[in-house]
């Protein structure tokens, strides 16, 4: 399991440790935009000094939100260059592939070996989806593409379907396809090997 935390609560780091060695939880789950706290202050990089510390990987919410009251800037995916440079030992997993902001996030995953990006909530709108994944694949980074869901919008069989089919899009449209191997690769990669998860 994963556990989420708030920056600013006064004993965020007490509940750190109680949910790593009384919950045995793995992993973190943040959503700045929504939890609204800046995501390059000094709270929060308390937590991910601990996490690099302790090997715990982080995923973050990405992208874009309908919620009006969610800042943008906390979720776009620059942000993660800025934690990836001060903490380059943590393992992030920027969600949803930043979208809209797939070119940013594809940057990020790139520069950064131990940053990648998950595909959830993509396959919602076929452009994007299309646009997205020839940039990871023209920009060589395909293998850091983490399989995910967005559970519970999405179930796990529509994403592999999404994925299975993916080049009808561009057929349709006549448009360059991705190589299937490489979207075989996100149903079958060892996510919770490269994220140091046994």
């Amino acid at each position: 399991g994963f556990m989420s935390l708030h920056p600013d609560h006064p004993r965020v780091m007490e509940e750190l440790e109680r949910c790593v060695h009384d919950l045995k939880l793995r992993g973190i789950k943040l959503g700045p935009n929504y939890q609204d706290f800046d995501p390059l202050g000094r709270p929060a990089r308390r937590i991910y000094e601990q996490a690099q510390k302790l090997g715990l990987p982080i995923v973050f919410h990405q992208g874009t939100s309908p919620m009006r009251d969610a800042p943008l800037r906390y979720a776009h995916p620059l942000a993660m260059d800025e934690i990836a440079i001060a903490f380059p030992d943590l393992k992030i997993v920027m969600a949803h592939m930043g979208h809209p902001w797939h070119a940013d996030c594809i940057a990020v995953v790139r520069k950064h070996p131990n940053v990648y990006a998950d595909v959830s909530a993509q396959f919602y709108r076929p452009w994007s989806f299309y646009t997205g994944f020839r940039l990871a694949w023209e920009w060589k980074v395909t293998h850091k593409l983490l399989f995910a869901t967005d559970w519970p919008f999405t179930t796990p069989d529509e994403v592999i379907h999404s994925l299975k089919h993916f080049n009808d899009f561009p057929r349709k449209h006549h448009l360059p396809e991705v190589p299937q191997d490489d979207l075989d690769g996100i149903i079958h990669r060892d996510a919770l090997k490269l994220l140091g998860l046994s």
